[in-house]
């Protein structure tokens, strides 16, 4: 018999029982659909943290402060630690040799009015260097220049979401807007940066609503009353430091770690990130992730190749007489063998298809409701797809060879 007609005759056989053929399906469904909504979950982690990483840069380093309050600080203070400042960076820049950019960052939360508006913004000050390491750019006019970081200018450049809430369809550069009591001009807009996905467990805020001005203008044009300690303690929230090629990133940590804390008189004040470590101990937590879905996935698919296996074995008692019938007609143990590995390959085949379906729907589902990103790799897909044909093949095999083993006579007389 031709593999067209045996396909045909398998068909039929599946189809005269359709009920029975779905619950058997069932297993390889929930398998198939279980692997690909997996993978997609994984692969859109990954593919986030990725986009993440690159706004952070591969031969990034992150020192933030840390608050410090009650008997900490008084402690601290006694210590004559001071926290993260001005002079921290400098001395980063000139001490350590593997250091290309070391950028300070003060974020303040400043009154900002425009006209008679008062929206809720970040004053961020920041030094020299800042687009380089921050890897943002600018959409609309210019950054600050040397000279205007080196004179404290009363200049600014708005985040994309503060530019486009107060001033809407007017040109924001060249306008004027109002830090506390200090009118500072606008001098650019930077492009849209977004929250961040948090994937890189990296403290990000909306970038887009941040109001960029000299670090200098921060320290030195804008005052808060009233001050307390803690307020004088971090003169800047953070360093953003770009290591040189060719640096190990973790061996530049520890030794920015030594030094730093030296200099603060042992006190923790501060924490190190490195964005490329956080993204590949998320890479093997995700791996983990993946192994245990992986298994329980396996073993829908081991399920379904045992449903496969019983109705192929109930199949045969079915059909004895059927296969004597054929045998007797002159198929060979051979043919007897395909026709049911034909049937429960097709067995397999329409429930990897439908499991196809049926992962990329959940996987769909999940982005909608969830907000998480997916992504399908064709890999996967495919992988899939050949695991439930071979679960069918490797579970129809014994019912296969079980059937072409009857003996002919025996099997005309079964009733």
């Amino acid at each position: 018999m031709r593999l067209v007609e045996q396909v045909q005759t398998g068909l039929t056989g599946l189809l005269d029982h359709p009920f029975r053929t779905f619950l058997t399906m069932l297993g390889i469904i929930f398998g198939v659909g279980a692997v690909i909504a997996m993978v997609s979950i994984g692969a859109g982690a990954e593919r986030e943290a990725l986009e993440e990483l690159k706004k952070f840069g591969d031969s990034s380093i992150r020192i933030s402060s840390i608050e410090i309050q009650g008997e900490r600080l008084a402690e601290a203070l006694k210590k004559q630690a001071r926290g993260l400042r001005m002079t921290d960076v400098a001395f980063l820049a000139s001490a350590c040799p593997f250091i290309e950019l070391a950028v300070p960052e003060k974020i303040d939360e400043y009154g900002f009015y425009v006209a008679n508006t008062k929206p809720l913004v970040k004053i961020v000050g920041v030094g020299d260097g800042f687009l380089a390491a921050s890897r943002f750019e600018v959409e609309r006019g210019r950054f600050f220049t040397d000279e205007e970081q080196a004179n404290a200018a009363m200049v600014a450049v708005l985040g994309a979401g503060v530019a486009s809430e107060v001033f809407g369809l007017v040109e924001p550069v060249g306008q004027v807007v109002q830090i506390e009591r200090v009118r500072f001009k606008v001098v650019g807009v930077m492009k849209p940066q977004g929250a961040g996905s948090g994937k890189l467990a990296i403290k990000r805020r909306d970038h887009d609503r941040d109001v960029y001005i000299p670090v200098k203008s921060s320290l030195q044009r804008l005052e808060r009353w009233p001050v307390e300690d803690k307020d004088l303690y971090h003169e800047i929230n953070s360093i953003w430091v770009e290591v040189r090629p060719g640096y190990d990133l973790l061996a530049a940590r520890d030794r920015i770690a030594v030094m730093l804390k030296r200099r603060h008189s042992e006190v923790d004040d501060f924490e190190i990130q490195v964005p490329l470590e956080i993204l590949q101990q998320s890479q093997k937590t995700q791996n983990l992730f993946n192994l245990v879905m992986a298994l329980i996935a396996g073993i829908s698919l081991l399920v379904g190749g045992i449903g496969i296996m019983n109705i192929m074995l109930a199949s045969v008692n079915e059909r004895t007489r059927e296969i004597g019938v054929r045998r007797a007609l002159g198929a060979s143990k051979r043919d007897i063998v395909v026709q049911f590995l034909v049937e429960a390959t097709l067995i397999s085949v329409l429930g990897g298809l439908i499991g196809i379906f049926a992962g990329v729907a959940i996987s769909w589902l999940i982005a909608l409701y969830t907000g998480w990103t997916t992504a399908i790799p064709l890999s996967s897909v495919l992988i899939a797809f050949f695991v439930s044909i071979s679960v069918g093949i490797i579970f129809g095999s014994f019912p296969a060879a079980k059937a072409s083993t009857l003996d002919p006579v025996k099997a005309l007389r079964y009733e």
